[in-house]
């Protein structure tokens, strides 16, 4: 009697894989397809939102009411929330601080440049910085969302000299994209100056000899930080011949000589603008090269 209810139960199982495998392909049921994960749909609401920031900012341009200053700060305070839910929840997919590949890399510096905004902003009176820094971090969270974000490979115990060694590297190459913003305010304050457009975009402006003075003090910044993170790779003792410490080095000695061309005053603000513009493109393609390597 069992055996004819088995028999019963395998025939009923083989009807119903008949049925569902001849039912049409549209009255399926299948789960519904993840497009995003959690982490990237929190990168996308950042996203966003500072391009939200670019928005508000032009239309406050446009219409003279710059001075309320209120939308703009809570525009890349909510982003920066954002960026901030990102790292953490992206460091719980992978069991660790999120920066072993291309498209992390590029949110952590992004995320690095909003806390310098906050932090150097109001110290150096550069009240248009959010304008010119929100859509660089947009593009750099649009790079990163592009390339995706791949699960990492299984590692043994994490070394926190080494987790440290490698966010002061990029909260210092955030530094170095500061000042390059900075030194693009520079360039189109002294163009504007050239051709006589003085307008609503002007009158924001900080004194152009107050952004020369930001784009120094932010390249400091950048190589006192950089110089902390490779005093830690010796205490690491990781090989010279890596190639993160070399392209490391290499991006050191640039911003090395930039700092003793300013301090000397071998160059002037326009062309230490143009150094601290051209100069963050070494540290900027390195990123991909190391992490290549």
């Amino acid at each position: 009697m069992e055996e004819m209810r088995g028999c019963a139960s395998d025939g009923n199982i083989a009807a119903r894989i008949a049925f569902t495998l001849a039912k049409p392909t549209h009255d399926r049921e299948y789960p519904p397809p993840v497009f995003m994960t959690p982490a990237q749909q929190l990168l996308l609401a950042a996203t966003l939102t500072f391009v939200g920031a670019v928005v508000q900012a032009l239309l406050a341009l446009k219409s003279g009411a710059w001075k309320e200053r209120r939308a703009r700060v809570v525009f890349m305070a909510l982003g920066f929330a954002l960026q901030t839910g990102f790292i953490y929840v992206r460091g719980e997919e992978v069991g660790q601080c999120p920066m072993k590949s291309l498209p992390d890399i590029l949110v952590f510096i992004a995320w690095s440049i909003v806390l310098l905004y906050f932090l150097v902003g109001s110290a150096f009176r550069l009240s248009l910085l959010g304008l010119f820094t929100a859509p660089l971090v947009s593009i750099m969270h649009i790079l990163a969302l592009i390339g995706g974000f791949a699960p990492y490979p299984p590692r043994g115990k994490i070394n926190a000299l080494i987790e440290l060694h490698a966010a002061v590297a990029l909260i210092a190459y955030a530094a170095f994209a500061l000042a390059c913003i900075t030194g693009v305010m520079y360039l189109v304050q002294e163009r504007m100056l050239k051709r006589h457009q003085i307008g609503g975009l002007f009158y924001q402006l900080p004194p152009i000899q107050g952004l020369a003075s930001a784009i120094q003090r932010l390249v400091r910044l950048g190589l006192l930080l950089l110089s902390v993170s490779l005093g830690i790779s010796f205490a690491l003792h990781t090989s010279v011949s890596n190639p993160k410490i070399v392209f490391s080095w290499v991006v050191w000695g640039l911003y090395a000589v930039i700092t003793i061309l300013m301090w000397k005053h071998f160059t002037s603000p326009r062309k230490t603008a143009w150094l601290a513009v051209i100069g963050f493109i070494l540290p900027f393609i390195s990123l991909w090269i190391v992490t290549h390597a």
